[in-house]
């Protein structure tokens, strides 16, 4: 007879009726149990005999039962490695400059950033550094950033049409992102970015209008809402470019997004393929903010408000089903072959670090002592499957370590939100899984009590624990010991 354990990944949720919704990280499932599924896994779990077969059977589709003799966190490892470090494609985020026309107090870069525009000698290195690589890429992705990067539109046009140009004669994929204040994104700004082959922008909105401006002004002290309402209504209705819209949420704004959600979908953008919102904490994670960090909620206090504001968002039609991402943790900054180029051609490997030259890993000019570089080793180095505790975490499938930043320049963060690498979903995974059941239709709202659905990170710890991992920093340690120690 095959033996069976239970799943590491399994994350459940109380039902009436003796159901439970259940999820896991390992395969994506999502399957609201019977009682006769819900008993057959704690039988396993607690090594007590279960002959309903057929229960056993579906827990084992589902991957919520595995074989006894599989090494699940292995499994994993190889998994997020392949992912990792796959060569094929070459990330490159590239500032044409840090100066910006904003002064947002919570900026991470700080508000003292450089003016430099990136010459031509620069852009150059990056088609050289390009061409190097091409024989082992499939693809290129580049991705537009600053400071304000459309204070030097002519910079990505040239650089785009000469990395567009040299891909499409190499046979490699080209595609791109930018991340601005939108406040110079015109119509006509937005379809030259198309025609480059830019195919989302991100843009923040902090709230309504009065609010965003007293926050996200430009450095004249003028007003920048209804002017980046405008722009983004051009953009929806005249190009293809799809838009995050990036909601920055602490205590000084957190009623003031339901505000926001209402006011874009008076706006018109409610159901519209080309627009989303997504939630984010302000966090004091570099020098340059650690001004905010009074401001900034904590993870709980964040996670339990961001449920509320999906579910707002979702009912004005401006966010999808909420599900959770898999390997959150491995951005550019721990990959290999992605690299942020500033204007100068210092090559940092983190999008935080950008104003703050002391963490540059090199230069465009000599990618050889890039490589050589012991501060983009410790980047390379990095794994959340050395530390302890995301070993023995639920979501290590989900986050994968989440930041990397907070782990390698834990000195730099300060407060709870900014020194915790653990992403929101940590703090309200099943809420908002009981969302998704339930707008998919497969519960109803009175199926659970919220009393016993609530997240509680603490549930998200595996009970056996797996040694070969090395302690937090001890910050980082401090917060999660005090987190464990909650009642």
């Amino acid at each position: 007879m095959a033996l069976y354990q239970p799943s590491r990944y399994v994350i459940t949720a109380p039902l009436k009726g003796e159901r439970q919704l259940a999820y896991n990280g390992m395969t994506g499932a999502l399957a609201v149990w019977s009682p006769e599924e819900a008993k057959a896994f704690e039988a396993v779990t607690e090594g007590e005999p279960c002959e309903d077969w057929k229960s056993l059977s579906d827990l084992v589709y589902g991957g919520y039962l595995i074989s006894d003799e599989v090494d699940e966190l292995e499994q994993l490892h190889g998994q997020y490695k392949a992912h990792r470090f796959d060569r094929r494609t070459l990330i490159l985020t590239v500032a044409p400059t840090l100066s910006c026309n904003f002064g947002c107090d919570y900026c991470f870069q700080g508000q003292d950033k450089p003016s430099e525009t990136m010459g031509k000698q620069v852009q150059d290195a990056i088609l050289a550094l390009v061409e190097k690589q091409a024989p082992e890429l499939k693809h290129v992705h580049i991705a537009w950033y600053g400071g304000e990067p459309l204070l030097r539109m002519g910079v990505i046009e040239e650089l785009s049409d000469r990395l567009i140009e040299f891909c499409d004669r190499s046979g490699l994929k080209y595609d791109a992102m930018i991340v601005t204040n939108g406040f110079r994104l015109t119509a006509e700004v937005a379809k030259s970015l198309a025609s480059r082959r830019v195919k989302t922008v991100q843009v923040t909105l902090d709230g309504n209008e009065e609010y965003h401006d007293g926050r996200r002004y430009l450095l004249s002290g003028g007003s920048t809402f209804a002017r980046i309402i405008a722009n983004l209504k051009e953009v929806v209705e005249q190009t293809p470019l799809v838009l995050n819209i990036r909601v920055n949420i602490d205590h000084r704004n957190g009623d003031g997004a339901h505000e926001l959600i209402d006011a874009l979908a008076a706006e018109g953008f409610s159901n519209k393929r080309t627009f989303r919102l997504y939630f984010a904490p302000v966090e004091a994670m570099t020098a340059g903010c650690h001004s905010v960090e009074d401001a900034c909620m904590s993870k709980s206090d964040y996670g339990q408000l961001e449920v509320g504001l999906y579910r707002h968002a979702f009912d004005k039609g401006l966010v999808s089903l909420p599900y959770p991402p898999r390997f959150h943790g491995t951005c550019g900054a721990v990959r290999p072959t992605s690299f942020v180029v500033v204007p100068t051609g210092a090559i940092h490997k983190c999008w935080d670090t950008v104003t703050f030259s002391q963490h540059a890993i090199g230069s465009i000019f000599d990618m050889e002592s890039v490589a050589r570089s012991e501060r983009g080793a410790r980047w390379l180095r990095w794994s959340p499957f050395q530390n302890d505790s995301c070993r023995n975490c639920k979501l290590l499938p989900n986050c994968a370590g989440a930041c990397a930043y907070k782990f390698i320049h834990s000195e730099d963060t300060r407060g709870e939100a900014a020194t915790l690498p653990c992403p929101s979903w940590k703090y309200n995974i099943k809420e908002r899984l009981l969302f998704r059941a339930e707008k998919m239709g497969a519960i109803t709202a009175e199926d659970w009590d919220p009393a016993l659905t609530r997240t509680d990170p603490k549930e998200l710890c595996t009970d056996d624990h797996l040694s070969g991992g090395i302690a937090l920093p001890a910050a980082m340690q401090a917060y999660y010991s005090a987190e464990a120690a909650a009642k």
